[in-house]
């Protein structure tokens, strides 16, 4: 895969504009929260907008029906050097025997679902050499969270 310095706000930007179509209309309200210290990645574009829209769509269709419909999307730069991006929502939440495998191929929650999506997440993630997790908020909801290599923008003005 190729992998370049990338603007992850703009990474998230393009992935909601796909993912979140149709999701004003049932009633889900987006929110941002973007650390300006985590805003250069080096990514493979093309594969982390897979899994924004992957889990930025799994996280509108676990809150169909609920009461409270909220989607946060957060990044912050951590010590480690990494970017943590998570995708919060105010769904049903996670029963905790499928938490377990939840990046497992072929484990799902949905009637339609393959079972494969957080896989290649997971896939993805960990080839960009991040982690993937996934975890229950307290007021109810599922934040999953996933990290990238942040890039310095001392880097990128030095490989000029």
């Amino acid at each position: 895969s190729e992998r370049q310095v990338e603007r992850l706000p703009a990474v998230i930007e393009e992935a909601s504009s796909l993912a979140l179509v149709g999701a004003r209309e049932i009633d889900v309200r987006v929110s941002y929260k973007l650390d300006p210290a985590a805003e250069l990645v080096l990514t493979d574009r093309i594969q982390i907008q897979q899994v924004l829209l992957n889990l930025m769509r799994n996280a509108v269709e676990a809150m169909q029906g609920a009461p409270r419909r909220e989607l946060h999307v957060t990044t912050v730069a951590r010590d480690d050097g990494m970017a943590e991006v998570s995708v919060i929502d105010t769904g049903t939440g996670l029963a905790p025997e499928v938490s377990a495998q939840l990046f497992q191929p072929f484990v799902t929650t949905k009637k339609q679902g393959m079972g494969v999506g957080l896989s290649i997440c997971r896939t993805i993630v960990e080839s960009h050499g991040g982690h993937i997790w996934a975890e229950a908020m307290p007021a109810g909801g599922t934040a999953f969270r996933f990290t990238l290599r942040i890039v310095q923008k001392e880097e990128v003005d030095n490989g000029r």
